[in-house]
């Protein structure tokens, strides 16, 4: 039995054992696919507005202390260009952007490459799941996570999970402005894992997340592009 198929159906029988339900369902927009849901177990929805087209979507949102969002579309695409737009008035200044389960971005993008996985082994998959389960769980696979940073330096690149490279592209210097970039996916991938995708990007993810304790409402709008016209 490969090691992915052993990690799944120990995960299902730990989740029964603990009593662990599976993430409850949300709505999905009749529109081009795209789901949203809350960013998190202990955040709940901000005021919100999206709208979508046939490669991407557009959103914008008040952020007060304690509150997140998500927006999923699942597919099939091949990595390629894909464009950015983020604008942010206040960043998270509590949490740390280098530990699991603190960095909460007030934007960012996840690209998803469903069928890739790092070699971590059965016992490292057990560990990473029981972590999960009061982190909250992350897509499955390799993923790409472009953030608006709140104490980085634009440009830092560095591995949040084990299977999650994170890219800030804007950071507390550009509160307020609009950032812009185009993103190559494969030449990213290539940078953080030494090598080319195995398979497509299966999901994109765009979340907005403010946790308790900060101070004010931050504004946020987030456009992606993919595939990048």
């Amino acid at each position: 039995m490969p090691d992915r198929m052993r990690v799944a159906v120990l995960s299902l029988a730990c989740a029964a054992l603990l009593g662990v339900s599976a993430p409850a369902a949300r709505a999905a927009d009749a529109k081009w696919g795209w789901v949203e849901g809350s960013a998190g177990r202990w955040l709940s929805l901000p005021e919100r507005r999206a709208g979508y087209t046939d490669n991407g979507i557009s959103v914008e949102l008040a952020l007060p202390p304690g509150t997140g969002v998500a927006y999923e579309r699942d597919g099939r695409w091949k990595p390629s260009g894909a464009s950015l737009a983020f604008a942010v008035d206040n960043v998270n200044f509590s949490g740390n952007e280098y530990r699991r389960g603190e960095a909460y971005f007030p934007a960012s993008a996840t690209f998803v490459f469903g069928k890739d996985f790092l070699s971590l082994g059965i016992r490292k998959r057990i560990r990473i799941f029981f972590r999960e389960l009061w982190d909250g769980f992350r897509p499955s696979g390799i993923r790409l996570t472009y953030a608006w940073g709140n104490h980085l330096p634009v440009g830092s690149m560095y591995r949040l999970w084990e299977e999650e490279t994170v890219f800030i592209v804007a950071g507390p210097e550009e509160a307020g402005k609009r950032v812009t970039n185009s993103r190559d996916l494969l030449e990213d991938f290539r940078a953080a894992y030494d090598r080319a995708p195995k398979g497509p990007v299966t999901e994109v993810l765009v979340q907005a997340e403010r946790p308790r304790g900060e101070k004010g409402t931050a504004h946020t709008s987030i456009t992606v592009r993919f595939p990048e016209e």
